[in-house]
């Protein structure tokens, strides 16, 4: 359970509740926003960890992992910039 801040009244409530206690404003949008971040954020990881592996495979010498872990990277790369497009 997390507390998140109502964007109406600033109260913290249980980031579980559909509405503000205090003001019955909706936090939806905050959790959207939160699950977004998270996505990206996820997305971001993939895209580092693709190309460090990469890299690190191509300096010893495994070309097919090289290769594989760089297209992940690029793909995860690919799927960030258009989920920010969307916002």
């Amino acid at each position: 359970m997390a507390l998140v801040l109502c964007p109406e009244c600033g109260e913290e409530t249980l980031d579980r509740l559909t509405n503000c206690p205090l003001c019955d404003e909706p936090l939806a949008e905050e959790k959207q926003q939160i699950r977004d971040t998270t996505k990206l954020f996820t997305y971001g990881a993939l895209f580092l960890c693709g190309l460090t592996g990469a890299t690190l495979c191509n300096s010893l010498g495994y070309t097919r992992t090289a290769i594989s872990l760089a297209i992940l990277g690029v793909l995860s790369m690919v799927v960030m910039i258009l989920k920010l497009g969307k916002s």
